[in-house]
């Protein structure tokens, strides 16, 4: 560091002097100038006197050649007076300076600007796309290392170091670096400090060969407390009550996720499994568990419309069907949308069809079913919009309904 600032400093002191040795050189020429220009006031008075002097015409060009090359000798001379580099040294001399220049400050740059985190952002790029060698792992970690200390207060590379030491198992080091980022970041960021607290409980809980604790446990609730709903937290939540033997929890806990799950899907498969193992438990130290819920839900609907709104509406106008929840907020559980050539026709809505996280037909057990026409081509209700309801619709379990468009939407 102390090389590159001297380094950077004789550059500029370089880069200054420049111009003022060229000066020094042009006052050193200064001299030969004047004696060129006396020469030259000599040499012309000593024609003019040749010229008056009343002698034949070969003596006067005799002593006029004496003259001329006197001026040229005496020419030569005061040219010698000026020693400074030509224009091509000069070139090079700068040439050089830039070059040296650039490689400095690259060099610092380096040292002290973004270097290393450019570097490290190009590893991780790469280990996307391809397995890191010993070797690129090593450095990635010193470089995770180097940008914390370099940066305390940017506590997105220690999280990116915490996962790294994950990735290769060394998971008592990453829960370290984990508890450790948890202690610097502000208590309002509960987001983040939901996940820093799910990864540390799950570094913990592999650092130690998969055994639950109740500390553990408490700090995933913890977590779930700060952001409820989150997949990781809750299914490493059901994971630690059920091997704390507290199987209720561990089913809570497996719910909240499942139901969020794709129907079908692979890791709706396993949480369903972990449930299904958690009831047997309980029912055999003679508890029943009521697993309803996990048929899945779905609701079959036929959607028509009366035949004085099929006289007033546009055949491409377009149709939505929606489930939303009794006396709830006004977005739906699961919408379909379809247009008026269509109809009549048979929808199914299902979980599938959420439009948000943690808001599906599975979270709840009855929906008020809604077959709208928007001529405005919104969802939401406007006046002059055709629509038909039915209310208090199971989402399990319930036959096909019929919902027919026939009342028109008022303006109040």
């Amino acid at each position: 560091m102390i090389t590159g600032l001297i380094g950077l400093l004789v550059l500029l002191i370089l880069v200054l002097l420049f111009p003022a040795i060229r000066n020094a050189q042009a006052e050193a020429a200064a001299p030969g100038k004047l004696q060129a220009q006396e020469n030259l006031r000599l040499y012309k008075e000593r024609v003019a006197d040749v010229e008056s002097m009343d002698i034949s015409e070969d003596d006067r060009k005799a002593m006029m050649l004496e003259l001329d090359r006197e001026l040229l000798a005496a020419a030569d001379k005061a040219a010698g007076f000026h020693t400074g580099p030509g224009k091509a040294a000069r070139f090079a001399f700068t040439s050089f300076l830039i070059l040296l220049s650039l490689a400095a400050t690259y060099s610092l740059y380096m040292s002290w600007g973004a270097g290393n985190e450019v570097r490290a952002t190009q590893l991780l790029e790469y280990s996307a796309t391809a397995e890191l060698s010993e070797g690129e792992y090593k450095e990635l970690e010193k470089r995770f290392d180097a940008a914390g200390e370099r940066d305390p207060e940017n506590l997105e590379w220690a999280f990116l170091r915490g996962r790294l030491l994950e990735a290769e198992a060394r998971f008592a080091e990453a829960a370290e670096a984990y508890e450790s980022l948890l202690a610097k970041l502000p208590d309002e960021q509960v987001q983040d400090r939901a996940a820093i607290m799910t990864s540390m409980v799950q570094a913990r809980f592999f650092s130690t060969g998969q055994q639950a604790t109740d500390e553990l446990y408490v700090t995933l609730k913890e977590a779930l407390a700060l952001a409820p709903g989150q997949r990781k937290p809750l299914g490493l939540a059901g994971i630690m009550a059920y091997e704390l033997g507290n199987y209720q929890q561990a089913i809570e806990h497996w719910k909240a996720l499942w139901t969020q799950l794709p129907e079908g899907s692979m890791e709706a498969r396993t949480i369903a499994n972990g449930i299904g193992r958690a009831a047997e438990v309980l029912e055999e130290q003679g508890t029943r568990v009521d697993l309803s819920w996990m048929v899945p839900a779905r609701i079959e609907v036929t959607v028509d419309l009366s035949n004085e709104v099929r006289q007033q509406v546009p055949v491409n106008a377009t149709v939505f069907v929606l489930a939303r929840k009794l006396d709830g907020p006004p977005m739906p559980l699961a919408v379909q949308r379809l247009v008026v050539s269509q109809l009549p026709t048979t929808v199914v809505l299902d979980n599938s069809m959420a439009m948000a996280a943690g808001a599906s037909l599975g979270d709840v057990d009855e929906v008020t079913i809604t077959a709208r026409v928007s001529l405005s081509g919104q969802p939401m209700a406007q006046a002059g919009d055709w629509q038909g309801q039915v209310y208090n619709v199971p989402t399990r379990g319930s036959d096909a309904i019929q919902v027919t468009v026939s009342e028109q939407v008022s303006g109040k």
